[in-house]
Parts: C-alpha cells; structure tokens; sequence
C-alpha cells in the first residue's frame, strides 16, 4: 500500500507535464534548484564512504524520506523551465527508487541485529548448560562478557571470510585505512587463521579456559558460541539489488552494522 507521500510523488511525477513554463519568481526558482542540489548530494553509504553501526541504513532511509517529503509543489514545478522541470522529475524518481531499496537493506539489517541481540541473551543459558561446578555471579557475569565478545568476533570474522566477496573487503579495507570506520570487536580468542570448526572450537575453549578458573565443559561452550555465530551468517551470501547496478551481500551489511563503528570526531 502507498504511503501518503509515495502517492503524492507518484502523481506529481505522474501529471507533471513538460510544458511551457510560467514565468516563475527568482525565489520559486532557486527552490526548484535547490531541491534538485540537495537529491544530487544524498550520501549513499553503500556507494561511497560508508559509516558504521546499526543504525546506518534506518538514518539512511530518514534522510531519503525527509528530502522527498521537501519536494516542491507541482504548481511550483510548473512554472520552471522544461529542462529544469525534467531535471527534478528524474531527481525525484531517483530518490523514490532508493527509498524503496534503503527499506529493504534497513529491514534486512534490523533482523540481524534482532538476531545478534537474541544470541547474546542465550549465552547465559549456555553457560548454564556447560557449567561443571557451581558458579559465582562475578565469574557467570565474566563469562557471559567473554561470551558476548566472542561472539561477536566469531560472526564478523565468518562473515568476512567466507561470505564477503572480494571487491567488498576491498572497499571495507579501504575505508578502514582512511580512517572513516573502525572495526567495533577486538581479538578475543587470539584470531586462528583457519576457521575451520575443530581450530575454532579449540581457540575459543583454550582462550576461556586460560581465562576461568572453574571447571567447565569448554569445548562444549565453545561449540554452543560457535553455533550462535553460524547461524548469526549463515545467509550471509544472499544478495540484495542496487538500483544504480550491481548488487551487495547480506554479510556487508551484517559487517557494516555488527563490525564496524564510526570514529567520533
């Protein structure tokens, strides 16, 4: 169902006719051409300088909304020249078709980081179900910090290595460089260089081990983190279309969103 003001951008592009213009006031004029300065200058985070943090893509999708919401009147449009009146039209529907895209990535994007909040919350139930002796709160409380950690590092790392295509770790690696984003995780499990299961689980149960004195069934631990952070990526090869061409996986946006923060100035 169209929203309010999907309907009015559709039949002010739909109705606008390009057609001899009426002289409009200087004013009328420089908000037309504003308008169109304005669309032309959108960041696009998935096409340029992309940020970090989950809340990128939502911010993205406001910004589309707002700038669209601002679109001139038809009866203003009308009295600008054709070449402009054909101008912001295409703006328009430019701007139309990236909201459209940006509420998809953002929907996708919102369910991983449901997912990551889920997980997270069943580590202490893990914990539960691993423990050898009686725990204290303190050492429970460690654990379950390790585990989020973990986690965490476990599903970034799956995703870059086994699901981010090539030109996407370039242009992650990139922005790294350049300092416009940083990686939100540290090291926890000192980062094997092959995640293949049996070296994973051995990793993170000899790091948790190293690190807690109670008896615990670590490998079991392990195993439950490690399946958290597979189900966290595993659809992490799926696509999703750009309307300029192309197409990006769900383990970039699952990296941009759970792996990556934006420095504060």
């Amino acid at each position: 169902m169209l929203s309010a003001t999907s309907l009015f951008v559709a039949v002010t592009l739909a109705v606008l006719p390009l057609q001899a213009c009426v002289k409009p006031t200087p004013a009328e004029a420089s908000i037309v051409k504003s308008w169109i300065g304005k669309a032309s200058q959108l960041d696009d985070p998935l096409k340029g300088t992309f940020k970090g943090g989950d809340d990128v893509f939502r911010n993205q999708k406001k910004s589309l909304t707002q700038t669209i919401n601002e679109l001139p009147p038809p009866e203003q449009i009308n009295k600008v020249s054709p070449e402009l009146q054909a101008e912001i039209r295409a703006a328009a529907a430019r701007v139309q078709v990236q909201i459209t895209f940006y509420n998809k990535v953002d929907a996708v994007a919102a369910s991983m980081a449901t997912k990551r909040v889920v997980a997270a919350q069943e580590i202490p139930a893990l914990i539960n179900s691993t423990r050898r002796q009686l725990l204290t709160d303190e050492t429970s409380d460690a654990l379950w910090d390790f585990g989020r950690d973990v986690l965490q590092e476990t599903a970034c790392e799956l995703a870059w290595r086994y699901y981010l295509r090539e030109n996407e770790r370039e242009a992650v690696t990139d922005q790294l460089t350049a300092g416009a984003v940083e990686l939100s995780y540290t090291d926890q499990i000192r980062n094997p260089d092959d995640m293949t299961t049996d070296i994973l689980l051995n990793a993170i149960a000899s790091t948790a081990k190293s690190r807690f004195a109670p008896a615990m069934a670590w490998r079991d631990y392990a195993d439950g983190l490690r399946q958290k952070a597979y189900t966290l990526t595993n659809n992490g090869a799926e696509l999703i279309e750009h309307p300029d061409g192309g197409d990006f996986t769900f383990a970039l946006l699952y990296f941009i969103g759970g792996c990556l923060n934006t420095p504060t100035p």
